[in-house]
C-alpha cells in the first residue's frame, strides 16, 4: 500500500511513462509518414525548348509525374547545338542530388564524364528520344533506323524506284539522326535504282535558310525527293520549295507537320510522338525504381503517316 504522498509520486511516474510512450509512438508514426511522403525527384534535360516537339515531350512528362506522384525538374538549352550548356545542366542536376536523371543527348558519344559523376552519387541515368551510346544506358524512344527505312520505302514507291534524292539531317553526333540517315540510305541502296545525291547535316530541329536551300537545288537540279530528319527542318524546306516541288518526307508527329501532310506539303512522316516519349520515359523510370524487370530499351511504335491516314491518326491521338 502507498501513503498519500507515495501514491501521488507513483501515479506521476505512471502518467509520465504513458506520456513518453505516446510521444515516442507519435514520433515513430511521424517518421513513417515522412518516409512514405518523401519526394522522388527526376532530373530531365532536353535538347532544346524551341519547338512544338519538345514542348509536347515536356507535357507528357508532366502528366506522368502527376499520375505517379513524383517531381520532375526539366532543364533545356535554347538550341540543340549547345552541347556545353546541356552538359552543365546535367552536372547541376547531379550536384543537386536528384533521384534519377533522364537525358536526350546533344552528343550521343560524349557522356562518359557525367555518367561517371552520376554513378559516384548513385543516380541512375536514362536516355530518351536519342540514345546515349557510351555505355549500356536504358533508352526510351522509337527505332530510328526503322523509321528511316519506312520513309525510304515510301519515297521509292512515290518515285517509281528511280531518280536522285537528298538528305538534310540533324547533327550526326546525335544517334537518332544518324540512325535515320542510315536506315534511309541502306534501303535506297539495297532495294532501288535510286541515288542519294547529298547528305547535308547540322539541322537538328533547325530550319535551313532560303539561301542554303537554293544553293542545294542549284547544285542538284535533278533531285526529286528530300528526306529531312526533323519536322522543323522539313517545314522550312516546304516553305521555300513551292517553285521546285519535290517528294518531302520527315520525322516527328507535331501538329504543324501533320497539318502539312493533310494539305500535301509534306508527303509522309514517321510519327514520333513527343508526348508519348515523355510519358513513357517517366513511367519507365518509376517502374525501374519499383523493381520491375524491364528490357534495357523501351521501343515505341512508329507509324508512317500520309495524306491517306493522317486524319485517322489525329483522331486516335
Amino acid at each position: 500500500m502507498y501513503g498519500g504522498g507515495n501514491l501521488r509520486k507513483h501515479m506521476g511516474k505512471v502518467l509520465l511513462s504513458i506520456l513518453c510512450a505516446l510521444m515516442l509512438s507519435g514520433c515513430a508514426d511521424s517518421a513513417g509518414q515522412s518516409k512514405e511522403e518523401e519526394e522522388y525527384v527526376i532530373g530531365v534535360v532536353t535538347k532544346s525548348k524551341s519547338s512544338e516537339y519538345w514542348m509536347s515531350v515536356y507535357s507528357g512528362m508532366e502528366k506522368a509525374a502527376k499520375d505517379y506522384g513524383v517531381t520532375v525538374i526539366t532543364l533545356s538549352p535554347d538550341s540543340e547545338t549547345d552541347d556545353s550548356l546541356q552538359k552543365k545542366m546535367i552536372s547541376d542536376l547531379i550536384a543537386k542530388g536528384v533521384d534519377a536523371l533522364a537525358v536526350s543527348p546533344i552528343q550521343s558519344f560524349g557522356a562518359d564524364a557525367y555518367l561517371a559523376a552520376a554513378k559516384e552519387k548513385g543516380i541512375p541515368v536514362y536516355s530518351y528520344d536519342t540514345r546515349i551510346m557510351s555505355q549500356d544506358i536504358p533508352y526510351i524512344g522509337i527505332d530510328n533506323e526503322k523509321a528511316g527505312r519506312g520513309l525510304a520505302e515510301y519515297m521509292a514507291e512515290a518515285l517509281g524506284g528511280n531518280g536522285k534524292v537528298g538528305i538534310i539531317s540533324g547533327n550526326l553526333e546525335q544517334s537518332g539522326h544518324a540512325s535515320r540517315v542510315k536506315g534511309f540510305s541502306d534501303y535506297i541502296e539495297e532495294n532501288t535504282n535510286m541515288e542519294v545525291a547529298f547528305v547535308e547535316s547540322g539541322y537538328s530541329n533547325l530550319q535551313m535558310s532560303e539561301k542554303e536551300i537554293t544553293r542545294l537545288m542549284d547544285e542538284h537540279p535533278d533531285v526529286k525527293g528530300i528526306f529531312a530528319t526533323s519536322a522543323v527542318t522539313a517545314l522550312g524546306i516546304m516553305k521555300y520549295m513551292e517553285q521546285h516541288p519535290v517528294v518531302l518526307v520527315t520525322v516527328d508527329a507535331q501538329q504543324d507537320a501533320l497539318e502539312a501532310v493533310a494539305e500535301g506539303g509534306i508527303q509522309a512522316l514517321a510519327a514520333q510522338s513527343g508526348y508519348e516519349i515523355g510519358y513513357e520515359t517517366i513511367q519507365y523510370i518509376i517502374e525501374k525504381r519499383d523493381g520491375e524487370d524491364l528490357p534495357l530499351d523501351k521501343i515505341l511504335n512508329v507509324e508512317i503517316i500520309t495524306k491517306d491516314n493522317v486524319e485517322e491518326y489525329q483522331i486516335q491521338n
